[in-house]
């Protein structure tokens, strides 16, 4: 009964993937630790799961022209290195730290979806001079996209991090950095960022396995399920309302962080 329970978490976690091309850690994690898993272990099992929900999800954008690692590489090589020095770090933190930490990690999220889905029904009021306005980028803007290798290596690295550390693949923050920093249209930021999640992923991945934190028999059913959620939704990706997904995919990060922390302090 576990196995199956497994299995449809992960097909679950494949279509918010496929979807929007977010880790599946915020679905993963949390029903693993219910499970009774430890924390360090769903993780590791959460990072082989989003490498395989993340290549099935690229593969899918590729077919249709949605890739892009020109600039999006450097971010990929950072993020690499980054989830090793995560994966090595978790291990010693308590469970206690690191369900916050990922529950804070949900609640950003959350505020992220969230404020896309309201930007996204205010694009249509905005006039040109409005639009024009609002899209001057800062000083700080600037100075990243004019060394992209240097702000890539450096962005990339923070994501791994954060990603070795509570299982998260990143693709939510590369997705961000490479669309408001590195300005990619929003299917092309999907598209690569999913790819460049994959990478981060299974570098945290092989960091948890070598640490003993990779259960194998929970990671190899939940992919199983994450292939066929993953690949399925990818293929609606472009037809979904962006604004109406963004509100519930935020809404289901609050509970599931409030979930979180209620499994963590019970």
């Amino acid at each position: 009964m576990e196995s199956v329970f497994i299995l449809l978490i992960g097909c679950i976690a494949g279509v918010v993937t496929g979807l929007i091309g977010a880790s599946g850690v915020m679905i993963v994690v949390p029903t693993l630790v219910v499970l009774g898993y430890s924390v360090p272990d769903a993780i590791g099992a959460s990072l082989f799961i989003n490498t395989v929900a993340a290549l099935i999800v690229a593969w899918t954008f590729y077919q249709n022209g949605n890739l892009n690692l020109k600039q999006g590489i450097w971010i990929a090589a950072g993020s690499v290195v980054g989830a090793q020095v995560g994966s090595f770090i978790a291990p010693y933190v308590p469970d206690v730290g690191l369900s916050s930490a990922f529950s804070v990690f949900l609640f950003i999220s959350a505020v992220t979806f969230l404020i896309r889905g309201i930007r996204t029904a205010n694009t249509d009021v905005l006039t040109a001079e409005d639009e024009n306005t609002d899209t001057q980028p800062t000083s700080m803007l600037k100075l990243l996209r004019k060394n992209i290798i240097i702000s890539g290596l450096l962005l990339g690295f923070l994501v791994g991090i954060l990603c070795g550390l509570i299982g998260a693949g990143g693709g939510v923050m590369i997705l961000l950095i490479l669309v408001f920093i590195m300005q990619y249209s929003l299917h092309e930021g999907i598209g690569t960022s999913t790819l460049i999640m994959a990478f981060t992923a299974a570098s945290g991945t092989i960091g948890h396995a070598l640490t003993s934190n990779l259960p194998l028999k929970a990671s190899i059913i939940g992919s199983a399920g994450t292939i066929v959620g993953g690949r399925f939704a990818a293929r609606f990706a472009n037809k979904i309302n962006e604004k109406i997904l963004s509100m519930v995919v935020g809404g289901l990060f609050v509970v599931l962080g409030i979930a979180m922390l209620i499994t963590t302090y019970r």
